[in-house]
This record gives structure tokens, sequence and C-alpha cells, in this order.
């Protein structure tokens, strides 16, 4: 019953999570707080203050009961700070939430988060890199989080589901309120892959002054940030300072020089955040390695979305050994020049990589 009067705390107190955590150091519990004496409290909150007023008005059963019956109707689970379900990166931040709504199924807490964050009004080269990065993040049992929004944030989370992966979205409003509205159909993917999750009750709407303290959670979420695109003064900045004053690692994809989309993640790396260029360096960064089951699985996965002459080439190819063009033309007796072809598309899918002067390997 103490997570029923947790959520009750955390919804009339929504913006003033401090304040709150200093009467449960007080009072001891949600419950108490919600059943002190009028005078106590009042004096706990603030004699003159206008939060006590609210306050003490809201300490009503049937507003609870009613709280309680939205939450069951529409399929949220509402998880406060001290449950067990409440992520522990999170905990670790400053001002980290009271609680937290969620709407689908949180993943589970020791698998790794990356968060990936970008301009809404992205390049087609940011769009491209970030979906192919988050697809290759989602086969390999990464849970990509991110906001939801226009541009890469949704590219993220389309690139993770079609990799077969769990991604989160945290929004700046109610996880009831689908905002930006064009992306519904996204969001229902979201949470049949992941969930959608917010400190924000079922019902608020999302206003401009909810996205930075969004932003916080996405970073306090996540053991690493990866910065797709984002111009001088974007609000993407704020969350990569955001995650770097939690002491997370950030990464930035380099862009063209010569690009408004990158000056700001050209800055972070002038300011000694590392580059980017591959799902790789993320999951190197991670420690994660697969064990040779693990391995075969992935190989059978990809063979089985190529052609057959995409496989027949492909097979030729190895991780750490280079191969040329000129080479599998001779291994496998067919024209260069239809090698060559097959091999660009190989390498525009991602799966395999060219080096200068040596040949292809498998990426």
């Amino acid at each position: 019953m103490e997570e029923y009067y947790m959520m009750w705390l955390s919804r009339v107190m929504l913006y003033h999570d401090q304040k709150a955590f200093a009467l449960l150091g007080r009072f001891g519990s949600a419950e108490a707080i919600f059943h002190a004496e009028t005078a106590e409290l009042r004096h706990a909150i603030g004699n003159a203050s206008r939060l006590a007023d609210y306050v003490l008005k809201q300490r009503k059963a049937d507003l609870l009961d009613e709280w309680i019956v939205e939450l069951e109707e529409k399929g949220i689970c509402f998880y406060s700070y001290f449950h067990p379900q409440y992520p522990e990166l999170l905990k670790q931040i400053y001002r980290p939430p009271l609680g937290i709504y969620v709407k689908g199924e949180l993943p589970d807490d020791a698998i790794d988060k990356v968060g990936i964050i970008g301009a809404r009004n992205c390049s087609s080269y940011g769009a491209s890199v970030a979906y192919r990065i988050t697809k290759d993040l989602g086969n390999t049992n990464v849970i990509v989080v991110s906001g939801m929004a226009r541009g890469i944030d949704a590219v993220a989370h389309r690139g993770t589901i079609d990799g077969r992966g769990k991604t989160i979205a945290v929004l700046g409003c109610g996880v009831d309120v689908c905002y930006p509205a064009e992306n519904e159909a996204l969001m229902q993917q979201i949470i049949q892959n992941g969930c959608v999750l917010s400190e924000y009750p079922p019902g608020v709407k999302a206003l401009a002054h909810h996205f930075p303290s969004r932003n916080r959670i996405i970073s306090g979420l996540c053991k690493i940030i990866v910065v797709i695109e984002a111009g001088r003064r974007s609000g993407t900045l704020i969350t990569a300072d955001l995650a770097l004053e939690s002491g997370r690692e950030v990464f930035v994809l380099p862009g063209n020089v010569t690009s408004k989309l990158s000056e700001g993640t050209n800055n972070l790396i002038k300011q000694g955040c590392p580059i980017i260029t591959e799902s790789g360096d993320i999951l190197f960064e991670l420690g994660i390695s697969y064990q040779e089951q693990e391995k075969e699985q992935f190989y059978e996965k990809v063979l089985s979305q190529m052609t057959p002459e995409q496989q027949e080439i492909y097979k030729n190819i190895a991780e750490d050994s280079p191969i040329t063009a000129e080479e599998i033309a001779r291994s496998i007796g067919k024209d260069i020049r239809d090698i060559q072809y097959v091999l660009s598309l190989l390498e525009i899918s991602g799966h395999i990589q060219k080096l200068q002067q040596a040949g292809y390997i498998r990426k």
C-alpha cells in the first residue's frame, strides 16, 4: 500500500522532489505524510506556502482511489524511488525523480542501456547512421533509450525495434499522451518492444519546461550517451551535459564541418568526447563480446537476410583477414564486375567494411 501513497506524494509534489524526500525523511513514509496532523505537515512544508495548502487539499482517500483505478484502467505501472524495479543508475543522478510511470515492460535493470539523442530536423546522413547503429544494438541485446521526438529519437527507436531489440522512450508528458501526435504508431511499437516512461502522471501534456527534466532521466538511465547530430544551441547538448555531470561517457558522431547540424557535435569532440563511427565502438566500451554460440546465431541471422548471391560472397569474407574482390572472383569463379556490385550492396547494408588497400572484412 505504501507504493500507492508514494504515487500520491509524487503527484501532489510533482515539481518539488527534494521537498518530498525531505518530508519522507521527517515522517518516515508517504502513508505517514498522508495521515499526518495538519499543523505538523503544514509546518514541515512551510506554514505560509501555497504548496502546503495544495498538499493538504489533496489528502483525500477517494482521490487516491481514483488515481489507482486510472493506472489500472490504462495499464500503467508506478515505481517509486524505493521500489525494487526502480533503475539503480537513475538513483545516482542529481535530483532523481520520486517515482516513474511505465507503460509496457521495463527491461531488466542488469541489461546495458545506451541513450541515442540528436537533432529533430536531422540530415539523411544522421538518420542513416542512427538507424544502422541502433539496429545493431538491438541485435546485441543492448537497450536503446531515447525521447521519441521527431528526427534522430524516432529513428533510434525504429532501428532498435527492427533489430528485434528492446527500447525505452522517456517522455516529457504522461505515458498515456503521445507527443508528437505523428508518432502514435511508433509509440505502440515501443510499448510492445519495451516501454514508455515518464515522471509525469497520466494526462499531463507536453510542456516546454518538461523537456530539460525529461533529458536528465534519459542520461540517468544509461551508461553511455551517443550524440548523433546537434546544432550549436541544440537541446540535445543539455542531455549530453547532464550525462557528463553524472559521470557517464558521451560518444559523438563526427559531422560535416560546414553543416549547422554538426556544430554542437563537433564542439563536443573538441572538448574531448570520444568519436563513434559504428556500433562496435559502443559494444567495446560496454565490454560486450560474443560467445561462440552467440556468434553462430548472429551469423545465421545475418545470412537469412541476404540473397543467395550475397550469401555466397559473404561466406568468403572473414572477420579479421581482408580479402579483395579479385580474390573472391577467383575463388567462386564469377565475373569481377558482378562481385564488385554485390560487395557494394553488402557494404551499404553495413555487413562488411572495406579497408583501404587491403580488401574487405566482416563488420
